[in-house]
């Protein structure tokens, strides 16, 4: 379980190493209209299958995201990291409804596909597991 933990937490902080540079260089917003551009050519690009995609990669960040959490709090004894880890996850539940509300709308022809992404919470969720990955990392090269 402690090398799946460490697994996990490299690729997290390796995936979130990109944008969290951006955000700490302040230059985030065109890293985030990239991001909406290229989704929007994939949408185009897909047609109308995107849905299924869409729902079907937010349901497997949502499942990594519970197993990583699970897996920290299970191997790490840590009571600052199980403190942060929990702030965390109240965190990401309101960062996986905002989302999962705004995909609804989206695909219900409410929401533009720029109105799907609150960036301020997606900054916040980047900076939050950015760190804890990177904390995680280090408590478990001591072990």
């Amino acid at each position: 379980m402690q090398v799946m933990l460490g697994i996990m937490a490299v690729i997290i902080f390796l995936l979130y190493s990109v944008y969290f540079i951006k955000i700490i260089n302040g230059s985030h917003q065109g890293f985030e209209l990239e991001i909406l551009r290229s989704l929007a050519e994939w949408i185009i690009v897909k047609g109308s299958s995107t849905k299924t995609y869409i729902w079907a990669m937010f349901s497997g960040s949502l499942l990594a995201e519970l197993f990583y959490f699970y897996l920290t709090l299970v191997r790490i004894q840590n009571p600052v990291i199980i403190i942060l880890t929990v702030i965390i996850i109240v965190i990401e539940i309101y960062h996986f409804t905002l989302i999962a509300v705004g995909l609804k709308r989206f695909f219900t022809g409410r929401y533009l596909l720029s109105q799907i992404f609150n960036w301020r919470v997606e900054r916040a969720s980047t900076i939050l597991l950015f760190t804890h990955s990177f904390l995680v990392l280090i408590i478990l090269s001591f072990y």
